[in-house]
């Protein structure tokens, strides 16, 4: 046998043997974030005011009554559909961070419906709140601005999750970015309600005991319910 010879059959060899597949890059991964990237087209072209909106909620802390009056609205298809994007991309999010570390990860749906679940029972919350004590007390302005941080966590996220999907490399650093980020928001997010309370002349104690109740604790069971996961059946 000549060199060519064994050359080539060395080749087709290599051919045959089965390549290694990245999880994080997985077909189911890429349409998630297509979807997410439609969603935010779509409200780019039908309500571009929605990030003029996002802006103000980011470094402002009070939208104004007008701003709530005029252009937030819970049963806007836009809005709707950026929850949506931001749910879809926070749980891409904390699946690729558990599928790095290691162990037993949850399925994305699982992950999904704990993010969803945790931002539509707090949202409930304050709603009854409000109905049950037949007051405001900036609770409207609270639920609407914290709606909108979690669409610009979903913004700030997105590219993080292209960069740990596709480029293996950059993971660990995507991942520590992000990190940091939700940390900042979620900090942000109880500042700014604690900073709505005192201006509409909630007392601190009832600030502190809402802060910690509903928004705190929901978080740390949202942790530990990640960690332990009720059932691997729903993976892509």
């Amino acid at each position: 046998m000549d060199t060519s010879t064994f050359a080539a059959m060395l080749a087709l060899a290599q051919l045959d043997r089965p390549r290694a597949v990245d999880p994080l890059s997985a077909e189911w991964v890429m349409l998630i974030l297509l979807a997410v990237c439609v969603l935010l087209a779509a409200t780019n072209f039908s309500s571009p005011r929605k990030w003029r909106l996002l802006s103000q909620a980011m470094f402002r802390m009070r939208l104004g009554r007008q701003a709530l009056r005029e252009e937030v609205d819970l049963q806007d298809r836009t809005l709707i559909g950026l929850l949506l994007a931001a749910a879809g991309v926070s749980a891409l999010f904390a699946w690729q961070s558990m599928s790095v570390g290691g162990g037993t990860v949850p399925a994305y749906l699982v992950l999904l419906g704990l993010v969803a679940g945790t931002v539509i029972v707090q949202s409930l919350l304050l709603s009854v709140i409000g109905a049950l004590l037949h007051v405001d007390h900036g609770l409207g302005e609270y639920l609407y601005t914290g709606l909108l941080l979690f669409v610009l966590l979903g913004a700030a996220l997105l590219p993080l999750t292209v960069l740990i999907a596709y480029h293996a490399e950059w993971r660990q650093g995507a991942l520590a970015v992000g990190g940091v980020a939700i940390g900042l928001l979620l900090l942000y997010r109880w500042v700014r309600g604690a900073w709505i309370g005192v201006g509409e002349g909630v007392p601190i104690r009832y600030i502190f005991l809402y802060l910690c109740t509903a928004e705190i604790l929901p978080v740390l069971l949202l942790l530990k319910a990640s960690r332990h996961p009720i059932t691997p059946l729903l993976n892509p």
